[in-house]
């Protein structure tokens, strides 16, 4: 069945993994999870994705070609595994036969990135075609196995310094599908670079920020200087305020009330940190160079409390000032009220000097200017951080958790975080929340919501008397996201800057009702 075109400029994108052994299940395949995500990654206009794991049969690799190009109407076509000189290795002799034309250029361009790692790359005998039927033209781009080669080989390779060493396949890719009558394609320049000539670039889009925006910026200024005014401290964002409702000692006999009976925890394998990451394991978003790769988040896990195996993940970003250990006891919390056996992977906020607290330097995921005025957002900080979280959403899909299986949330400015980067994401994922914060840069929304984001639900609460982000500035975050995102769920409360036992329930039938069949 043909595909239908969501917006004009969406590309159709076929991705082919070749494989005996993945395709018989005896193994995972990771060719096809690590060409998603550097694509959706990479391109920041609408794609949709196409795919197919088949074993190494050249004629059904010639099949596979003809029907994604011909009868699915793919504008391009990635495939990976079976170019190398082994009998069974036909992708580029299956390739090759359903060509109209050979792009040379891109093969030779593959081999000289590979060269750069290993000698054996001279090996490999991958092609780059165009198949031409009627109207419609389909470049077919044969790419290596492994998930670290592909990145290096559509991202390319740079000098500490910044120089471009080797140029990646993809820099030439939108320009030419676009040659050969297919959509305008934009990229990520953190990521891949699109060139093309200055008379074929269209102008950027102007973003405008909405009134509301501003009133929301000069409410929460409004509320500030009348503390300021009367002597009141301004609310901190030290650990212990940042702390979940109901940790002290002193309220260990309210916590027993509203709490039900909690599950031992199997603490054996629950808390851990992650401080070095295998490259091999996840899916890098960059190539494996110091100027554009971005360093991991360090990250604390806690496994399910029941020992059971995890039903989904929770990705939860703690408040300014705060750390993961303030919210370590969340995911038994949540399972108490019933929640999901979840694993929970809590990142740990850089620390960095913050406007909104005369620069002092303490864990924070972005920085807040000192007089809050949400026209002057620490963009670049935003976008910066969004890829780092996106990094750990990629590792773990990776592992084989599906992006349907994982929250995205936090707690005040995590809470931001989360609603600013889950809105943005390139999959649907299973759900994003923000308890106590708020949605930063929503202008800008309209135009960076990915289409896989629409999709995502959402879930916002707030305390009606929270001093610390006014609920104003919060239900104008929950306004913007609702004009985008299909389904978004507003929730008040009748407290300050914390969290309530009646929101972690609510919280918890979000969550269960996203995962539901």
């Amino acid at each position: 069945m043909r595909a239908v075109r969501n917006t004009p400029n969406e590309l159709i994108l076929g991705l082919v993994s070749v494989s005996d052994r993945a395709s018989r299940g005896e193994y995972r395949d990771e060719g096809i999870p690590a060409l998603e995500a550097w694509c959706r990654d990479a391109i920041t206009t609408p794609v949709q994705i196409h795919t197919r794991l088949i074993p190494d049969d050249r004629c059904q690799i010639e099949d596979t070609l003809r029907e994604l190009a011909d009868n699915v109407g793919c504008d391009l076509i990635f495939t990976t595994g079976g170019t190398g000189p082994a009998r069974r290795d036909v992708t580029p002799e299956a390739t090759l036969a359903v060509a109209t034309r050979e792009m040379p250029g891109f093969a030779e361009q593959m081999r000289r990135i590979s060269l750069r790692f290993v000698p054996t790359a001279i090996l490999s005998r991958q092609v780059a075609v165009l198949r031409e039927i009627g109207e419609h033209s389909t470049l077919i781009v044969n790419l290596p196995g492994r998930p670290k080669s592909i990145s290096e080989t559509l991202g390319g390779l740079r000098s500490d310094s910044g120089e471009v060493l080797e140029a990646g396949l993809f820099a030439s890719i939108p320009y030419c599908i676009e040659l050969i009558g297919g959509p305008y394609i934009e990229t990520d320049p953190e990521i891949i670079e699109a060139f093309r000539p200055k008379s074929a670039r269209k102008p950027a889009v102007q973003k405008s920020v909405p009134p509301e925006y501003e009133q929301a910026a000069r409410a929460a200024e409004r509320q500030i200087a009348e503390r300021k005014a009367a002597g009141a401290p301004l609310p901190g964002f030290s650990a212990d305020e940042m702390r979940p409702a109901g940790r002290d000692q002193g309220e260990a006999a309210a916590q027993q009330d509203v709490h039900p009976a909690q599950p031992a925890a199997d603490e054996a394998p629950a808390q851990k940190i992650i401080t070095a990451r295998n490259a091999e394991r996840g899916v890098p978003l960059y190539a494996a160079n110091p100027s554009t790769r971005l360093e991991p988040l360090d990250v604390l896990v806690r496994d399910p409390v029941n020992g059971a195996d995890p039903a989904c993940t929770v990705i939860f970003l703690h408040g300014m000032g705060a750390s993961p250990e303030d919210f370590a006891s969340l995911a038994q919390d949540l399972f108490a009220y019933g929640g999901p056996a979840a694993r929970f992977i809590l990142p740990y906020a850089p620390e960095i000097p913050v406007d909104w607290v005369n620069r002092e330097i303490l864990p924070a995921w972005f920085n807040i200017p000192k007089n809050v005025a949400l026209k002057d957002e620490d963009v670049k900080g935003l976008t910066s951080m969004h890829l780092r979280i996106s990094q750990v959403i990629n590792e773990v899909i990776s592992t084989g958790t599906p992006a349907e299986r994982i929250f995205l949330g936090g707690f005040s400015q995590g809470g931001a975080m989360s609603l600013y980067s889950g809105l943005r994401q390139a999959r649907t994922l299973a759900g994003v929340f923000s308890l106590s914060g708020y949605l930063p840069a929503s202008a800008s929304l309209e135009h960076e919501i990915t289409q896989a984001a629409r999709s995502t639900p959402v879930f916002i609460a707030h305390g009606t008397y929270d001093s610390v982000l006014p609920v104003t500035l919060a239900k104008h975050g929950a306004k913007a996201a609702a004009e985008h995102a299909r389904t978004v769920i507003w929730r008040e409360y009748g407290m300050d800057h914390e969290l309530a036992a009646d929101e972690l329930s609510d919280l918890v039938k979000f969550m269960n009702a996203a995962l539901a069949p």
